[in-house]
């Protein structure tokens, strides 16, 4: 099966979930059974994380996010990073607390993308995650971005 009818979804779900790194919040399964978790079932979850993300801040309900509900996200996002990473509790996150919080969200990526848990990422098990960057450094390549999607 061929993902470029998922190449929008991807799109416009890497331009609300940011990076891979953040796909930890994101509810990813082997939904099929397989062994792996597939570009397919990361672009359902993202998705489905967009669509749960719309429902919270979508204050209008005009089924897009406002400059206004964005901001909002974004800081309801970075309070939550202070609980989580703020170590020295002044309110701001180093260059050592965001690196801390990109490995450990890296680290549970991966964990997550271990279906076997064996401990090591197969490169079977790294396809689907290789795809949905790789769709994704397409579209961006290719001038799909617009600043209504940033």
């Amino acid at each position: 099966m061929t993902l470029h009818k998922f190449a929008p979804a991807i799109f416009i779900a890497g331009t609300l979930c940011i990076s891979a790194v953040q796909a930890s919040n994101l509810n990813l399964s082997d939904v099929n059974g397989d062994g792996v978790i597939s570009a397919e079932e990361i672009i359902n979850a993202r998705e489905q994380h967009r669509a749960e993300k719309l429902a919270q801040y979508d204050a209008n309900k005009d089924g897009e996010l406002s400059r206004t509900e964005r901001r909002a996200m974004k800081d309801d996002r970075y309070a939550d990073l202070l609980l989580q990473y703020d170590s020295d509790g002044d309110g701001e996150l180093s260059r050592d607390e965001r690196r801390a919080a990109r490995s450990a969200r890296r680290a549970a990526m991966e964990a997550t993308l271990d279906v076997n848990g064996d401990g090591v990422l197969s490169d079977a098990e790294k396809a689907g995650m290789e795809e949905v960057k790789a769709l994704r450094r397409s579209h961006k390549h290719h001038g799909k971005r617009s600043k209504k999607n940033l």
